[in-house]
């Protein structure tokens, strides 16, 4: 699990200057072919809430099993669809396959948004945030893998020498992609 996040303050990818939004896409297109490598698949999400309070914006890069990867539309396509009340303003689910979400969202507007690898995905406009958990996308991959919902709701704090040890890790894997570098 890594994150993606602008260095240039925004609330959304909705907002994003068209540069930061490409090259956020280079990232995305180089970590789905990192994890790949490995055999894994791998889900981009972002939650796009509480505006008011001006927060910045990532994008979660989850890598899984090819399997469970295989099954991530149908989970996020279903639990998107009973997400929030019967009665909604806006369209329930917005199919990102052939627009992306900064061209399906309207800037200011809350929503949350899944891709699967570089395969657009779908969006959906939260319409009441109390209604609609922050964790909505980890608790979505917890189901598909049986994770226990406690690693989503309340994470236990890591020591820094086991981030620090993730963090190399990571940057192992990250070496032979980093186009930053070239």
């Amino acid at each position: 699990h890594c994150l993606i996040v602008p260095m240039q303050h925004a609330v959304s990818g909705t907002v994003v200057d068209e540069d930061v939004w490409n090259e956020i896409q280079v990232f995305r297109k180089t970590l789905t072919q990192m994890f790949l490598a490995m055999d894994q698949d791998v889900v981009f999400m972002e939650t796009c809430m509480g505006l008011r309070y001006h927060p910045h914006m990532y994008i979660e890069c989850v890598p899984m099993e090819k399997e469970t990867g295989d099954l991530a539309p149908i989970y996020f396509k279903k639990a998107i669809q009973e997400s929030e009340s019967e009665w909604s303003d806006n369209k329930k689910l917005v199919d990102l396959s052939k627009k992306d979400v900064r061209r399906s969202i309207p800037k200011g507007f809350p929503y949350f948004a899944v891709d699967f690898g570089m395969q657009g995905g779908y969006a959906h406009v939260i319409e009441d945030e109390r209604q609609f958990p922050k964790y909505f996308g980890k608790e979505v991959v917890g189901g598909m893998i049986d994770a226990e919902p406690r690693l989503w709701r309340r994470p236990q704090k890591e020591g820094f020498e086991d981030q620090r040890k993730k963090v190399l890790q990571f940057a192992d894997w990250w070496k032979p992609y980093d186009w930053t570098q070239s």
